[in-house]
């Protein structure tokens, strides 16, 4: 896990901090880039002098060709995971997607070349809320979040195997001092002495000398088990009360809370002026899985397990043994345990829909993955369906509606149905619980899901006024590329850059 992680991450620069760098580089790039590690401390707790020393050892202060070119200061490689920019270090190019740059230089060349991919982002801003969103994403890096100790960070980040230099920690420490970097650090000040509110998860509140914490903040739990609550109060020995709303709905005894029936009920830790609670949900035992260290019951059907949209974590070996064969995860997980997954057998498929820290954690550990977009609209008056992606195959429908418990059905314009890797190309048919709709898919003109030359002939001969070029009404809304209801040189030019450098 450790030397997959490191992949993630470009060897770093040898910037060397006893080198002598231009006074103009130095001050420009702190000026600019300070602020930036500030602001991200403040909403991700990082440390800000740590990121700001990475952020100038990494891109030779702000001087490399990726810093320049792909405004990526940490050397984040992409993967067919990475939803966003990508720029080809071995021709320097930049691509607007993944799908873009097979689709260019094709599954060859992606695969002769598969070190050369990086995370291109708009913004310096952007790079580094990744590069903290990537340690708040991966539980290696847990001891990362919230530790304003730079010389902490600087050990541990090498000890969590982000690299293998054994000088990076020195490295990172001597910049933090020599350049005073510290003085980007978020203030956060203190409290005052007023009373708290939990804060990212941080299920605690404090006042006047005094503090209640109560784990977890929310709970899941099958009617006729038992789970160990923790709780702390401040000053030790302070008198508490622990108690359930609806008891009926589970109850507590000392520490242990019993769920006994259906339904929802609210656990509060009470203490003198402070209380905190806990959300707890109780479901009868149907046969679910436990999927994580908080009882969060899934739902499974023919094979599939779904992971409720209210989860927020997946803990080691929550499936073990089950035997599922598809795991489809929502956007509320933000943690992944090592070995969530273990003891499932193998031929399984996670799927998310867009959620990076589980395509980061697929990929992180060879597991197949989809990610399965809800980007599409079904538009009944119409009876269309818009916003499909390029590249979208029938499977990635098809497991989105089958996980809603919906029927679906698709086909191509002649009726025959679609095979699962087959893409969804404009004039194809989705029925979605046996009502029909025609797909449009933006920059399809000729209904393959993809975008070509072909695409471009069709409609370079629908604007040369021949209308057969365009003959349905799915094809000439496919053509409006830019959707601003015309049919122009505008769209041309569009569809062109979506499959070109």
């Amino acid at each position: 896990m450790l030397l997959a992680a490191a992949m993630i991450i470009v060897t770093v620069i040898a910037v060397v901090p006893s080198v002598k760098v231009q006074a103009s580089y130095v001050d420009d790039f702190l000026a600019t880039v300070g602020p930036m590690c500030t602001n991200d401390m403040r909403d991700n707790h990082i440390l800000a002098s740590f990121t700001l020393a990475q952020a100038i050892w990494e891109s030779g202060w702000g001087r490399s060709t990726l810093a320049t070119q792909a405004n990526n200061l940490f050397g984040i490689r992409a993967y067919s995971t990475w939803d966003g920019k990508v720029f080809d270090r071995n021709e320097c190019v930049l691509y607007n997607s993944w799908s873009h740059l097979v689709a260019t230089k094709g599954d060859a060349y992606v695969k002769n070349y598969s070190l050369s991919f990086w995370r291109a982002y708009d913004s310096w801003q952007d790079s580094v809320n990744d590069h903290s969103g990537l340690f708040n994403r991966m539980s290696i890096y847990e001891n990362l979040r919230g530790n304003y100790d730079y010389k902490s960070c600087a050990t541990l980040i090498v000890l969590d195997g982000y690299c293998s230099e054994t000088e990076y920690t020195d490295c990172l420490i001597t910049l933090i001092e020599s350049y005073d970097l510290e003085q980007y650090n978020y203030d956060f000040g203190d409290n005052g002495g007023n009373t708290t509110q939990p804060e990212d998860g941080n299920n605690e509140v404090s006042g006047n000398g005094s503090s209640v914490s109560l784990q977890p903040a929310k709970l899941y739990m099958e009617t006729g088990t038992a789970y160990p609550l923790s709780f702390t109060v401040t000053p030790k020995g302070a008198e508490c009360t622990v108690t359930s709303s609806n008891p009926a709905v589970a109850s507590v005894n000392g520490n242990i809370l019993t769920a006994v029936s259906a339904g929802s009920t609210t656990v509060t830790l009470a203490s003198g002026s402070l209380s905190v609670s806990c959300d707890v949900t109780v479901a009868d035992n149907y046969g679910g899985i436990v999927a994580d260290g908080v009882y969060v019951l899934c739902t499974v059907a023919t094979g599939t397990v779904t992971i409720p949209a209210e989860a927020t974590s997946i803990g080691k070996d929550a499936f073990r043994g089950s035997g599922v064969t598809k795991v489809i995860v929502g956007n509320g997980i933000t943690s992944v345990e090592d070995g969530a997954f273990s003891g499932m057998g193998g031929g399984f498929t996670l799927c998310s829909y867009g959620n990076s820290i589980v395509s980061d954690y697929a990929l992180m550990n060879a597991i197949a993955h989809i990610n399965m977009s809800t980007g599409w609209v079904l538009d009944s008056a119409g009876a269309l369906i818009t916003g499909i992606s390029l590249y979208t195959t029938a499977e990635l429908i098809s497991t989105y509606y089958n996980a809603e418990g919906v029927d679906v059905d698709l086909s191509n314009s002649t009726g025959e149905a679609l095979g699962n890797t087959e893409y969804v190309g404009t004039g194809c048919v989705v029925t979605v619980g046996g009502v029909s709709y025609s797909a449009v898919v933006k920059g399809d003109t000729d209904g393959d899901g993809i975008t070509s030359t072909s695409d471009l002939l069709n409609l370079k001969g629908y604007l040369g006024g021949d209308n057969g070029y365009l003959p349905a009404r799915t094809f000439r809304k496919a053509a409006d590329f830019n959707g601003d209801e015309r049919i122009t040189t505008a769209d041309y030019l569009a569809i062109f850059r979506s499959f070109t450098a």
